[in-house]
């Protein structure tokens, strides 16, 4: 039987359930991803996508399981937005963090638990991301990210994500990519506030430099997870070629005040 009969035949109701993809990647000597690009362009979504049907159609997947993006920065916001990146499709992440994970990262880092103290953030958190999607190709880079080493890489990805708790190197970061034309996304936190932003330089955001905000008003899990589905929702968007952000959005979760800038 050939491969496109395999999945007609065996997809239930226009889905194609996670075993049968399995077993047509060993029966047709096939990558699991590669089987599911096939079933995509037949119009037959993956069973795990079922939910993504009523906002996201099946060309709209396919294009998320193409697609690449850079996460610079594995801790709070990196964490959260690369696990909601892989649940909803995204098929290629680079993740960049050269610091390990800490017992004060375990009120927020989605990737920090008792017995991932001590490893590296980028290599753990590409662990957890296979167990989640198998159609993921993830590269995991335990070094911080630098322009001078890793610029090239900006090239071949899609779209950066800043998930950086330096301002000095979220402003280098974000001015190179805009002088560029390179799809870049910020976000930042502090207390029970947040900002994202899309495709804009960070100056007057942070005009002195020095430390983030977040060292007097703490990092919160809620803030961190709220912010970092913001800055998923708009990688989203820019991929699909979807309306985006083209103001800096401040949010306080404490007074559910939202300002534009």
């Amino acid at each position: 039987m050939e491969l496109l009969d395999f999945l007609h035949v065996n997809s239930y109701e226009g889905f194609l359930p996670l075993a049968i993809t399995l077993q047509a990647a060993k029966e047709y000597g096939m990558r699991f991803r590669d089987v599911e690009i096939v079933a995509l362009n037949e119009g037959i979504m993956p069973l795990r996508y079922k939910r993504n049907v009523q906002s996201l159609c099946v060309q709209e997947q396919l294009t998320l399981l193409q697609s690449n993006v850079l996460i610079v920065g594995c801790g709070g916001l990196g964490g959260f937005v690369a696990e909601l990146l892989t649940r909803i499709g995204v098929g290629c992440i680079r993740l960049f963090d050269g610091d390990v994970f800490e017992e004060h990262n375990l009120n927020r880092q989605i990737g920090a638990t008792v017995q991932t103290l001590g490893k590296n953030k980028a290599q753990v958190l590409a662990e957890r991301l296979m167990q989640i999607n198998p159609s993921l190709h993830v590269s995991a880079y335990p070094e911080f990210f630098s322009l001078e080493r890793h610029g090239d890489l900006l090239d071949t990805v899609d779209i950066t994500v800043d998930a950086l708790d330096d301002p000095e190197f979220k402003t280098v970061l974000a001015r190179y990519t805009y002088e560029r034309h390179m799809p870049f996304v910020h976000a930042a936190i502090a207390g029970m506030t947040l900002e994202c932003s899309t495709n804009r330089c960070l100056e007057e955001l942070y005009p002195s430099g020095g430390k983030g905000a977040e060292t007097l008003l703490g990092n919160l899990s809620f803030t961190v997870a709220c912010a970092a589905a913001l800055q998923s929702a708009e990688v989203v968007k820019l991929l699909l070629h979807r309306p985006h952000l083209d103001q800096t959005l401040f949010m306080d979760l404490k007074e559910y005040e939202t300002v534009f800038f």
